[in-house]
């Protein structure tokens, strides 16, 4: 369970990575992004990776690097108004 919460974070940080970027979001014509966290959003990424071990052993560690591995490619991969489209869901589902 601790594995299928850190790689849900990492995916998370790493889909704010993506909507934000600046590069991504010129090239295909968007709108510069107010306020980026990039520092906070990497250390977010990253962190599960080191807490994982303690939690679920060697193995959850392999599980989580492939899956965010995997999983964070594919959401990379995404064209960005759809990334764009889930970022205002869950501001909305947030309450902001």
């Amino acid at each position: 369970m601790a594995t299928l919460a850190a790689v849900g974070v990492s995916l998370a940080a790493i889909g704010y990575l993506a909507v934000t970027d600046p590069k991504r979001r010129r090239t295909h014509r968007q709108p510069a992004v107010a306020a980026r966290l990039s520092g906070a959003a990497w250390a977010l990424a990253l962190l599960p990776g080191a807490l994982v071990p303690f939690a679920s052993g060697g193995g959850g560690f392999v599980i989580w690097l492939g899956a965010t591995a995997t999983l964070g490619w594919l959401l990379v991969a995404m064209d960005p108004a759809q990334l764009e489209a889930v970022r205002v869901w869950m501001r909305r589902a947030n309450g902001r």
